[in-house]
């Protein structure tokens, strides 16, 4: 059995510590686009996010400013010390050059910011829907005109596959979090009883790890990554949870039982699935014996908490376990 040793943060989700605008995008991205096929997000690898699905792959640059057409294509500067002592000027990609600098032609290259300058704004056009957001902003031919001369020629063909973001997110914070958790309900997840900022902690604090991995010559990218298989342990569904509390309601727990044991079903995806791997394959070999054919649904929970006691966990999450295995193997 795996040694369960993390815990959801309950605390993490009032405060949703580091919760800043490029993780509230990245969010954003997933909740959006995570049921694609194959859909994965890198964190902090080529670019400050990639997305890629199916045949698409997107490099994304996330600046929290209103920008221009002048701020992307402008080199940073930097003052140093040389050899000799006496100050030199070192010069940095501009933004745009950083964004268009990976990937191959065929790629689609993004900055998402806060807004664009309002003249430059009319030299772009909009598209809506775009492939992973509502709406981007093309480069018309002027605006190409402009920005091109500030490219190393290498990159500038990439540029008719760049795109603006202007992102809903809000300066404030609290208030993107609950335009988020407004989002969240959209597609259906559940976020009553404080679950819509327990899972943007929980996005928030995979985030920081995934970031703070450092890849090396050999290490896979792909622990960078963030699958649709991840999001969708963590969006947890009105329906699904409906039917935990339609078996969980039939074993006659009194309601502050019952209500703690539904607190412990927010641990089940996120940090007990090896557990819950075994608790199923318990119980379809309960239910698959004819002798017990006639156990109700608080029989079958008691023998599955006789047989995995010894894990040494939380009664009440043990119990919230094997009530989602049998509201799995209902059907």
């Amino acid at each position: 059995m795996a040694e369960v040793n993390k815990e959801v943060d309950n605390g993490g989700a009032e405060a949703i510590k580091g919760f800043n605008f490029q993780k509230a995008n990245v969010i954003l991205l997933a909740i959006n686009n995570f049921q694609k096929n194959n859909f994965k997000i890198y964190v902090e690898t080529e670019d400050d996010i990639v997305v890629s699905y199916e045949n698409y792959k997107a490099y994304i640059q996330v600046k929290k400013q209103k920008h221009t057409f002048s701020s992307i294509s402008k080199k940073e500067s930097k003052k140093v010390q040389g050899d000799d002592g006496k100050k030199i000027t070192r010069w940095s990609p501009s933004i745009l050059e950083k964004n268009l600098s990976s990937g191959a032609a065929s790629d689609i290259y993004k900055i998402i910011v806060k807004d664009i300058g309002s003249s430059d704004k009319k030299k772009l056009d909009l598209k809506k829907p775009g492939s992973i957001c509502r709406e981007v902003y093309k480069i018309n031919d002027e605006a190409r005109r402009e920005i091109i001369q500030a490219l190393p020629e290498k990159l500038r063909s990439k540029l008719e596959n760049f795109y603006f973001y202007i992102s809903p997110i809000n300066d404030d914070l609290n208030e993107a979090v609950k335009y988020l958790i407004g989002c969240l309900s959209g597609i259906n997840v559940s976020v009553d009883d404080n679950r819509g900022r327990i899972v943007i902690a929980e996005l928030s604090l995979t985030i920081d790890q995934k970031a703070q991995e450092i890849l090396y010559d050999g290490v896979d990218k792909e622990i960078k990554a963030m699958d649709t298989n991840y999001f969708s342990k963590v969006f947890v569904t009105y329906e699904t949870l409906n039917q935990f509390d339609r078996v969980l309601n039939s074993l006659g727990y009194n309601e502050i039982i019952s209500k703690r044991i539904r607190s412990e079903r927010l641990k089940i995806e996120l940090n007990l699935t090896d557990v819950k791997k075994d608790i199923k394959e318990a119980l379809q070999e309960i239910l698959d014996n004819d002798n017990f054919s006639d156990l109700s649904n608080l029989e079958i929970i008691g023998l599955i908490f006789k047989r995995f006691e010894s894990l040494n966990l939380n009664r009440n999450t043990l119990i919230a376990v094997a009530v989602e295995c049998l509201c799995e193997v209902e059907v």
